[in-house]
């Protein structure tokens, strides 16, 4: 039997993906590993399933690692919860009002916290921190799985900061040199770029996203490239490769140049931060290397399945980490897929195969499709969109991210010297700009993404991404002609079966008028509108979109706060549509036109609008402006202000999005404040709500 440890890596992880998901409830544990080791006994008794008997021994013997596991490391933490500790350590990690602690309690436990605290006390990282910190557990709230990333990285607890102080170490530590030196590197980087570009060579090159804007992360997200901003096999090979270059011309021995390269990858994996895509990449890359140092032959398959049996021997809960996951598939589709698939085009005619003019070209289409077909049904399942984009940009970027990564490499290492500094900052500059004006050039002329919602996107792509498998390991042309028939039938009875158990589809249009936002849930001739609408351009641009879905009635109109600007007239909307209800803030500063066509309408107030985002399927229409509608995976709930009793409808909600100055009576993992939120503050007071309403299709329940 060929590659056994294939075998036994996907064991592993199927048994690992399946404990982290349903940890701590745990009392399936012990008849699955029976379950497990019998089938395996009994798959042993026939030869020929001998792959099946190693994938389940090795799940069974993976299921007692993790309980184990969850015992010794997870479990001890687990227990804290709930209580208020005296803890002592250093930072890690900042954020913007937050930060990781690698901690210690007074009886000597240790402990890593994810500690919230207040803007203006984010300390530096590697201070140190003694304080009195309020434990609990932690858990997924809004679109961000927080639970699985922080259990992955061996975090099990958030904290609130009561108390504490911050100061410098009196001691050097060793375990903080790489950290340090990023940093510092990262500083050095900003003072010779502006932020545009700083933020994207400290991304690339050192993992720090830090200072990366969101508009360049959201643009590589539209195109489906974000994959280039975090350090993975592609930047791990191109500057080791440069490092064995210059090694070339010091050494003549290969195992010299080899153990070096070795040690240069260790070093640059503590650098980055030991990511769960470099530490992928730099495992398969150190088997490659010692594969050399062996005289033998490194294997794409064997050396992926070592590296993901490695990093979940060391934490299984990486298993339900995104990172990792899109790491793991994207290589499946590039290293071990994207060759086969070519070969198989370019073999087509039989005769003289490789002297196909169309050669690098026809790899490079297969790379990408490949890399893509493995990782899109992870974006459905955690995004709820397809990008049709992500093909053709990454043929046409990645070419021109090469020389970047190259040059950014370069300043990162001379950044501190007088004259090569300066030099290398002029390239990223020239190449760093060619690059994303490009890249907002394909983002303009390109479709945007396709977001969609349920099972039946999921089932079509894992049909298709299985039929590019199928094709590129097993099967002939005629093969795969029938598999990709056989996937398109899949999708298209899965989609047409889910369009028609939906009875109605609610469409969201959203638009920003210089921070003023206007969006739109339109559905069955009915339509929520939800906007600043103190400019006409609003008003005309949701009339437009109205008229477009064939709405006859708005049953709710809620007005966000103008910001002192006075209401025009909203008579476009008010004549043309019936409109049920209005919400708007008591202190909002209406005109007299404004005033004028809201007669006769009922007009509530605004000072106790809420809106809400949780977990949930069903969807409702209440009277009296009070909607409910899901939004991909959660839920937005406008409440208005003689509504509070809806609060007891639910025993806990993830987020809350209040207009109040004090915190509602209503039970929330988080609430934030809707007029600060709104206000002078926040220089972009649409950044929560635009996100969830970008050509998303959501589903009305019949009750």
């Amino acid at each position: 039997m060929k590659r056994p440890l294939c075998w036994i890596s996907l064991g592993c992880f199927a048994a690992a993906a399946a404990f982290c998901s349903f940890y701590p409830t745990k009392e399936w544990v012990f008849p699955a590993i029976a379950l497990f080791g019998l089938s395996g006994l009994f798959c042993l008794l026939s030869t020929r399933t001998r792959p099946a008997a190693i994938f389940s021994f090795s799940a069974a013997f993976m299921l007692l690692f993790c309980l184990l596991y969850g015992r010794l490391f997870a479990k001890p933490a687990l227990d804290l919860s709930g209580r208020t500790l005296s803890l002592s350590g250093t930072v890690l990690e900042t954020g913007r009002a937050c930060f990781l602690l690698d901690g210690e309690t007074e009886s000597g436990q240790s402990l890593n916290v994810q500690v919230w605290c207040s803007s203006d006390m984010v300390p530096n990282r590697y201070q140190q921190f003694s304080g009195i910190i309020a434990l609990s557990e932690i858990t997924s709230t809004d679109r961000f799985d927080s639970e699985s990333y922080y259990r992955s990285r061996g975090v099990y607890l958030q904290g609130n900061l009561l108390s504490g102080s911050f100061y410098d170490p009196s001691r050097f530590s060793v375990t903080t040199l790489p950290g340090r030196l990023s940093d510092l590197v990262c500083q050095k980087i900003r003072s010779l770029l502006p932020q545009e570009y700083s933020g994207l060579v400290c991304a690339v090159v050192l993992g720090s996203r830090t200072d990366l804007p969101d508009e360049q992360y959201e643009l590589f997200q539209q195109l489906g490239i974000q994959h280039l901003l975090a350090v993975s096999g592609m930047h791990l090979a191109l500057l080791t490769g440069m490092f064995s270059l210059l090694l070339k011309r010091l050494f003549r021995s290969d195992r010299l140049r080899i153990l070096f390269s070795m040690a240069f990858v260790l070093f640059y994996m503590l650098l980055t931060g030991m990511s769960p895509s470099v530490s992928r990449a730099g495992i398969m890359l150190l088997l490659s290397f010692l594969a050399q140092l062996v005289s033998r032959r490194a294997d794409a398959a064997v050396s992926l399945a070592a590296a993901v049996l490695l990093m979940l021997l060391y934490n299984p809960f990486l298993a339900r980490n995104t990172g990792f996951l899109f790491s793991v598939f994207s290589t499946i589709g590039v290293r071990i897929l994207a060759g086969p698939l070519s070969e198989k085009i370019l073999s087509f005619p039989k005769k003289r195969p490789r002297q196909n003019r169309f050669r690098r070209l026809t790899q490079s289409c297969c790379v990408a499709l490949c890399g893509y077909a493995c990782a899109a049904p992870l974006t459905v399942w955690y995004d709820s969109c397809l990008i049709p984009m992500s093909i053709p940009a990454n043929l046409l970027l990645s070419p021109l991210f090469t020389p970047v990564l190259a040059v950014a490499a370069g300043l990162a290492v001379f950044c501190a010297v007088p004259l090569l500094g300066p030099f290398f900052a002029v390239l990223v500059r020239f190449l760093a700009g060619l690059f994303l004006q490009s890249a907002a050039f394909l983002s303009r002329v390109g479709p945007p993404p396709v977001f969609c919602s349920g099972p039946a996107p999921f089932i079509a792509v894992f049909s298709l991404a299985a039929a590019v498998g199928y094709g590129a390991l097993k099967a002939n042309r005629r093969q795969l002609a029938a598999a990709l028939c056989i996937a398109v039938v899949i999708g298209g009875t899965t989609v047409s079966t889910q369009a028609l158990v939906q009875n109605r589809q609610i469409h969201c249009y959203t638009a920003a008028f210089e921070k003023k936002l206007l969006q739109i849930f339109s559905y069955g001739g009915h339509a929520i509108v939800i906007g600043h609408l103190s400019g006409q351009a609003q008003i005309e641009q949701a009339v437009l979109e109205l008229q477009q879905e064939n709405v006859h009635t708005i049953d709710a109109l809620i007005l966000l706060p103008a910001g002192g600007s006075p209401r025009v007239s909203l008579a476009a909307l008010t004549t043309r549509f019936e409109v049920g209800t209005v919400a708007c803030p008591s202190e909002d500063n209406l005109s007299t036109q404004a005033a004028e066509s809201l007669a006769g309408i009922a007009v509530h107030d605004f000072s106790d609008l809420a809106l809400s985002f949780w977990q949930n399927g069903s969807i409702r229409l209440y009277r009296k402006g009070m909607v409910s509608v899901c939004i991909g995976a959660k839920k937005l709930l406008i409440l208005p202000a003689d509504c509070a009793i809806l609060y007891e409808e639910e025993s806990r909600w993830d987020l809350a999005v209040t207009s109040w100055d004090t915190v509602p009576p209503l039970h929330a993992d988080a609430v934030l404040c809707a007029r600060p939120f709104w206000g002078k503050e926040n220089q972009n007071p649409n950044a929560w709500l635009l996100s969830y309403g970008r050509g998303i299709r959501f589903r009305l329940s019949a009750g």
